[in-house]
């Protein structure tokens, strides 16, 4: 009980809570911008089959009026409204590194156009990585129902996803630390957070399917519901890269430019 408490202590001492509430702000910020670019380069992705899951029904209703929002301003946007989306569509790795500088107690920050850069750049290849897995996703989805039952393909998919998840986590710590890791320095980290998140998401289906938030907060339940899910979901990252820090070796880490 006391390796708990500790426990406990250690990461409400890193400030895991405000760092997590830190990056759903900008996630916020950046998701229906980068939903814009990726029906803007793509059209119409077909996310479907991720939205119909049980793991991403209390938050679906939200995601899929973010999408069509996407989809109608898209049809319409300037060039001001497309250079101020790319640009904010970058706001959420961008802090990532900045949240990453003070969980490793960095010294030194790297420059902001760098930073800047190097997540448009993570934008554009997360754009293409996001397309690629709906696609295949979906297609695989059809042909696994074809020759299968349907909760084998299901699991198929699931596993699938949950690959993805610990794809994203590693991405998401290598990104945030302003050091130079190897994997397996960030390996421990990104299987607890690709735990926490398939824990959380387990759980918070089971609540969802007990409580009522709509009679609480009425018409913006969906949005209240999706604002709980990712900070989460970020504290649950979080807690992966505050355990990453904590068990750095004593050897001499390489900045990153």
């Amino acid at each position: 009980m006391q390796k708990i408490i500790d426990t406990f202590k250690y990461y409400t001492s890193q400030r895991f809570s405000t760092i997590a509430g830190t990056l759903v702000y900008f996630l916020l910020m950046s998701i229906a911008p980068f939903l814009l670019w990726l029906t803007l380069v793509f059209g119409n992705v077909d996310l479907e089959r991720f939205l119909s899951y049980e793991l991403f029904d209390s938050i679906s209703p939200f995601l899929r009026y973010l999408k069509n929002s996407a989809e109608s301003a898209a049809s319409g946007a300037g060039i001001i409204l497309l250079v101020t989306s790319l640009y904010s569509s970058t706001n959420f790795f961008y802090h990532l590194r900045r949240s990453g500088e003070i969980i490793y107690d960095s010294k030194t920050t790297k420059g902001g156009i760098k930073l800047r850069l190097a997540s448009l750049v993570l934008i554009i290849l997360t754009i293409l990585l996001v397309a690629i897995i709906a696609t295949v996703s979906a297609m695989g989805g059809k042909i696994l129902d074809s020759f299968m039952p349907f909760y084998i393909s299901d699991m198929i998919i699931c596993v699938f996803i949950t690959g993805c998840a610990f794809f994203a986590a590693v991405v998401m710590n290598f990104f945030a630390c302003p050091y130079k890791l190897k994997f397996e320095e960030v390996l421990t980290g990104s299987l607890l957070t690709t735990a926490l998140w398939l824990i959380f998401f387990i759980g918070f289906g089971v609540y969802m399917h007990f409580a009522r938030p709509e009679k609480l907060y009425g018409k913006i339940a969906s949005l209240i519901i999706f604002l709980i899910w990712c900070y989460m979901m970020m504290s649950c990252f979080v807690v992966g890269v505050i355990n990453n820090g904590s068990f750095k070796s004593n050897r001499v880490y390489k900045k990153l430019m």
